[in-house]
């Protein structure tokens, strides 16, 4: 039973493409950007007071746009596993983590309705890590496969 659940576990974490996280990212995105074009100040309330001293409103606003728009590029065009990809998933993977902890070091304690935001940072951050976990994988399989041909 646990040999049974680790492969469909593995299968799971490693071998899906993620398109449904990457779209589900966008959407998050979007929301984001669109809130935050959306007229008065979002950064006047407590929980984006670091947000706002990082950057203005607006440049948030055309991060989470760009990044949405990329985003769903990649996944509706699969172009998952491209190097563009890779690089993208690691600048968004940064996007969600200062938005996240920048909201958590805003307020004390933290606010609950965060946990969202918290799930799409750690989306975020697997789609961001996994290829390169899966390239040293590799490597290491191909090393062990050359070792035992020897």
């Amino acid at each position: 039973m646990t040999t049974n659940f680790l492969r469909h576990a593995s299968r799971a974490i490693f071998d899906s493409d993620l398109i449904a996280t990457r779209l589900t990212l966008a959407v998050a995105e979007f929301c984001w950007a669109i809130m935050l074009f959306w007229p008065g100040d979002t950064f006047e309330r407590p929980t984006y007071s670091v947000m706002g001293v990082l950057a203005p409103e607006l440049a948030w606003a055309v991060a989470f746009l760009v990044s949405g728009i990329l985003q769903a590029y990649i996944a509706l065009y699969g172009r998952c596993n491209t190097v563009f990809a890779h690089a993208f998933g690691a600048w968004n993977a940064g996007l969600w983590l200062v938005t996240v902890v920048a909201m958590i070091a805003s307020v004390y304690p933290p606010p609950a309705a965060i946990g969202g935001e918290l799930a799409l940072m750690m989306s975020a951050l697997w789609i961001g890590v996994r290829p390169v976990i899966l390239s040293r994988l590799h490597k290491k399989c191909a090393a062990h496969a050359k070792e035992c041909h020897a």
